[in-house]
């Protein structure tokens, strides 16, 4: 069934992508004596696009889903497991997709999983016993559990960038933290142990408890394996000091990921404070003096409006008004990327202002990419494909320990699609067309909510 928005089609092409030495050493040693689907993705035409300094993907919230497959574990029962063929397959188009245009690097602005792995709906104990009690045994136990489940499903994320010749740079997100919950936006993670508000009023909840050991559980599998820190540039000696971190890309680009969940006595803060953001103006000032473009990448928007699509719809609450936002329009950042809303729209407010870009979606829901390419000047040219689902059950036979996310048994993904491009240098938007055009707020046609297949939502 097609999809009621008018489609600009284009075929999705290769690109090239300068990279690091330190990088190039790294993927290397992750691609010795393998074959990777990237390798045999065709050569790059002779076009514009090789005149690029480096490629770069962004698709965040990916897959804001628990994918993976449980029979590697000892405890595994031979019940529901969390990954099928059609979703093995699935994830090859759209994976294959991104191969195509051979990154550098590909970037995910968190809400990698679903990561209710506090919850078992069905007592099935795969990962371990758990609770939502906050007593010292309960979020021992809990603790526990969530390394496990991060193993298999950070571990197999990992490994299907890697087959794939990808370099991943996530960030963190609200699902790698449990998720949030109801309340104020710097009240999700309540310190007092019980929901507040809504049906489940009163009930216990540890999630805030446990967000600190989640951090680590994710670094352990992102930027900090084995116990060693893969990235120099980050903020150390911060509570942040693991799940931020930058990366240079030759002399055309820097990648500076934030982590904008504080965890404080009192909650858990929307933003960047303290010495996060004192290194982020760091990395922001030195990577301008030297001519970088620079783009930051942190999990929920800073300004609004936005299109959105089941989401909580987290994000800065002080806005152009935060530390993060003066910061990045202070030193001149030329993007932001983020996530959480599940659908793609550029804001920019001024002439020269940082441009955010909110894009990603849930990838039972549609899947979404930019490709970013920068060019000498600084110019860089963002191209934003869609890949749209073509058929879905009705049954819902993949595995989450919380039975309310349970996803689609069966999927299947069409090709990309175009669907708007924008062009910028310095701060100041040269060009944008379709998707990535001024968002026209009530009377938009291009969003994800109404127009996507009624067997989806």
């Amino acid at each position: 069934m097609p999809l009621s928005r008018r489609h600009v089609v284009a075929t999705s092409p290769a690109a090239t992508g300068a990279v690091s030495a330190g990088a190039v050493a790294a993927l290397a040693s992750q691609r010795e004596g393998t074959t990777f689907a990237a390798d045999r993705a065709p050569k790059p035409r002779v076009d514009s696009d090789d005149a690029a300094l480096v490629t770069f993907v962004s698709t965040a919230d990916l897959f804001n889903g628990d994918v993976g497959d449980l029979s590697v574990l000892p405890t595994w029962d031979g019940g529901p497991n969390s990954i099928n063929d059609s979703w093995r397959r699935a994830i090859d188009d759209a994976l294959g997709a991104v191969a195509a245009h051979r990154p550098a690097a590909v970037l995910v602005a968190g809400d990698l999983v679903e990561g209710h792995w506090n919850i078992d709906s069905d007592d099935r104990r795969v990962f371990g016993e758990v609770s939502q009690l906050s007593d010292p045994l309960s979020l021992d136990r809990t603790r526990q559990a969530i390394t496990t489940a991060g193993g298999v499903y950070y571990g197999q994320y990992v490994d299907r960038f890697v087959e794939r010749g990808l370099w991943l740079l996530p960030a963190v997100g609200d699902h790698e933290l449990l998720d949030d919950g109801r309340g104020a936006l710097d009240d999700r993670w309540s310190p007092r142990g019980v929901v507040s508000g809504g049906v489940r009023d009163g009930e216990p909840d540890n999630r805030y408890h446990l967000v600190p050991h989640c951090k680590q559980v994710w670094a352990d599998h992102f930027t900090r394996p084995g116990g060693a820190h893969l990235y120099r540039n980050r903020p150390v000696g911060t509570p942040q000091e693991s799940t931020a971190y930058a990366v240079d890309f030759g002399r055309a680009l820097r990648v500076i990921t934030v982590d904008v969940f504080d965890h404080t006595p009192a909650g858990v803060r929307l933003g960047v404070f303290g010495g996060q953001l004192t290194w982020l103006r760091r990395m922001i000032r030195t990577a301008k003096r030297a001519g970088r473009v620079v783009v930051v990448q942190g999990h929920i928007p800073i300004t609004a409006p936005y299109r959105w699509l089941a989401s909580g719809q987290l994000r800065v609450p002080q806005a152009r008004d935060s530390g993060l936002y003066r910061v990045l329009a202070e030193e001149r950042a030329d993007f932001y990327f983020c996530g959480e809303v599940h659908d793609t729209t550029v804001q920019q407010r001024g002439p020269v202002a940082p441009v955010q870009v909110s894009h990603g979606s849930i990838f039972r829901y549609a899947f979404n990419f930019l490709v970013g390419r920068v060019y000498a000047g600084g110019v860089t040219r963002l191209d934003y494909y869609e890949m749209t689902v073509e058929r879905a059950s009705l049954e819902r036979g993949l595995w989450s320990c919380d039975a309310a996310k349970r996803q689609r048994t069966e999927i299947e993904y069409g090709a990309p699609v175009l669907m708007g491009q924008l062009i910028a240098q310095g701060g100041r938007v040269l060009e944008r067309t379709g998707k990535l055009a001024v968002y026209q707020g009530r009377t938009d046609v291009l969003g994800y909510r109404g127009n996507l297949h009624p067997e989806v939502i």
